[in-house]
């Protein structure tokens, strides 16, 4: 019914990656913002009006509330204020629950969202269902039209913390089959663009000059891509990438640099290293689907993530699928589901749903695994 996402990408575009105490401040901030816009836009958003009248006890229980509120956000006192302005301002909505991304993550960015359900659960009364935010990624496909994926399914996550296989035989039932050892996939794109000096995220940088590059300029390699298991590994990929580029840069090879400082070559140069690059990463990706696929003959192929906005990417998962596993039915997340998004948490935690008992002690678990 209502759906909001506020970008912080220019926040940390400066940066180079996410700054979790930035990332905290800007929840505070925004948070409430977020919530009123979406509940107007789902025609939930309605004021307190002087027609209400409220009794000795009402008034009571209404103190002992908002003094629960300031104990739970005694942490974020930005937030804290912006609430206390929303709840005397607006009356609870007529919904049945509250999501919330508990794991994985950063914690000080987690621990915002968190409390925040926790005051909202407290004024609202509503029970909280504590969602991991993985399964968002995987669950963005029952968002798409047309027929929800089919169990058993095969889920590909790849995104800028995370690289995972599952195979996934009924709802919330899941087995790993492989992740990354090192670095996630979204990362190295991270960081190889700000080897190139492009701008962050790294993704859609080096997905819009690789289109003017040629993918085999440079022989990348692709790490365990024949490892005959399900497991990643993107560390040395991009290692080679800063190794190719200090080659390109004699005159500086024998100062001590940053891994990710930008060294200054040809536009066109630049163009070959990220197709190359791009190339490598995907190719990896692929390969490791398609064995997946041939192994374990799932209905559906769902993947999510940021990565997966990567034109290149859903490019080569659909020929793959259509070429070779035409009986398995591919589930792309839609592109405004492929970033971070509520929208995604919601989907997962409907699936879950609501706990038979009250969830005492949540926690953000920064380390959080599919379970």
């Amino acid at each position: 019914l209502g759906n909001t996402v506020l970008s912080q990408v220019s926040t940390h575009r400066p940066f180079g990656g996410v700054v979790p105490n930035l990332a905290m401040r800007e929840h505070q901030k925004n948070l409430i913002p977020i919530l009123e816009h979406t509940l107007k836009e789902a025609h939930m958003l309605t004021r307190v009006t002087k027609s209400i009248t409220v009794n000795k006890k009402q008034k009571a229980s209404g103190a002992r509330l908002e003094k629960a509120v300031e104990k739970i956000l005694v942490r974020e006192p930005i937030l804290l204020e912006y609430a206390q302005k929303f709840f005397k301002k607006y009356l609870p909505p007529d919904i049945d629950a509250i999501a919330v991304t508990y794991g994985p993550g950063l914690e000080p960015a987690l621990w915002v969202g968190v409390n925040f359900a926790k005051a909202l659960s407290a004024m609202w009364g509503k029970p909280i269902i504590p969602t991991n935010h993985l399964e968002g990624h995987i669950y963005a496909s029952w968002l798409s039209e047309g027929t929800p994926p089919q169990f058993p399914l095969l889920a590909l996550i790849v995104s800028g913390g995370h690289t995972e296989l599952l195979l996934v035989k009924n709802h919330l039932r899941y087995t790993r089959l492989g992740e990354t050892r090192d670095d996630a996939d979204g990362e190295a794109f991270d960081k190889v663009a700000k080897m190139l000096g492009l701008g962050y995220p790294g993704g859609p940088e080096i997905s819009k000059i690789a289109e003017h590059g040629k993918s085999d300029a440079f022989d990348f390699p692709r790490p365990m891509i024949h490892s005959g298991d399900f497991d990643f590994s993107y560390s040395g990929l991009k290692t080679s990438v800063l190794y190719t580029l200090q080659d390109l840069e004699p005159a500086r090879q024998t100062q001590k640099r940053s891994s990710v400082a930008p060294i200054k070559i040809s536009t066109k140069r630049k163009a070959d290293i990220a197709a190359s690059f791009q190339q490598a990463a995907v190719d990896v990706l692929i390969k490791k689907s398609a064995q997946a696929l041939k192994k374990y003959k799932p209905k559906s192929f769902v993947v999510g993530g940021g990565v997966i906005a990567n034109k290149k990417l859903r490019s080569s998962l659909e020929t793959l699928v259509h070429k070779l596993f035409p009986e398995t039915q591919l589930y792309l997340a839609p592109m405004w589901l492929t970033g971070d998004n509520a929208a995604m948490i919601a989907a997962a935690a409907f699936f879950r749903g609501i706990p038979k008992k009250k969830i005492s002690g949540l926690s953000a678990n920064g380390g959080l695994k599919l379970s």
